[in-house]
């Protein structure tokens, strides 16, 4: 098989490829396919555990082929970096969290969300997948994940832009004046 038939081929069917004929090259496609914007999602949310976090997700990838019960690897792959960001979160509960000097101001920002609203605005905005599969990933209604989303990106704004300006108030405006 040829690198452009790998190409072709789904992630699934890739997926599938690699685990009949434990072939290098199709596993290679895959880690190529997604381990950017995993990593990207990873150091967003926690950046203190992202290379651990990735080495056991493309390890447990590695050695046993996941079931993904009609969902696409995509999807399998964010649900399981996110079981383990929040297992290493339940673990280092007592650890206050840092934020690293030289980071973004917009990182700075995302990183002060709550975790809930942090993860939906990455995996969304960062990781392009629909509000529909983040509900699913954070196993909450597809209402309550536009709300959080909806918060998360005003207090990411209010961060970067500051509070947003009230208009003028003229009655206050004209009592001065009188």
């Amino acid at each position: 098989m040829s690198r452009k038939d790998y190409r072709q081929l789904s992630d699934e069917s890739l997926l599938d490829y690699y685990h009949s004929t434990r072939n290098i090259k199709a596993f290679r496609e895959l880690y190529a396919r997604h381990k950017d914007c995993l990593y990207r999602y990873c150091v967003q949310m926690d950046p203190a555990v992202a290379n651990e976090v990735l080495e056991i997700l493309w390890n447990g990838l590695l050695e046993h082929p996941p079931q993904l019960s009609g969902r696409l690897l995509r999807s399998w792959l964010f649900i399981q970096v996110n079981k383990l960001l929040r297992n290493h979160a339940c673990q280092n509960a007592q650890a206050p969290r840092r934020v690293p000097p030289a980071q973004s101001r917009a990182l700075q920002g995302i990183q002060q969300l709550p975790r809930i609203e942090r993860n939906i605005l990455l995996l969304h905005i960062e990781c392009a997948l629909p509000l529909a599969t983040v509900a699913d990933i954070e196993r909450i209604s597809l209402k309550r994940c536009k709300e959080h989303y909806r918060r998360g990106k005003e207090k990411l704004e209010e961060f970067l832009y500051g509070p947003q300006r009230q208009p003028w108030r003229l009655k206050a405006v004209e009592g001065v004046a009188q």
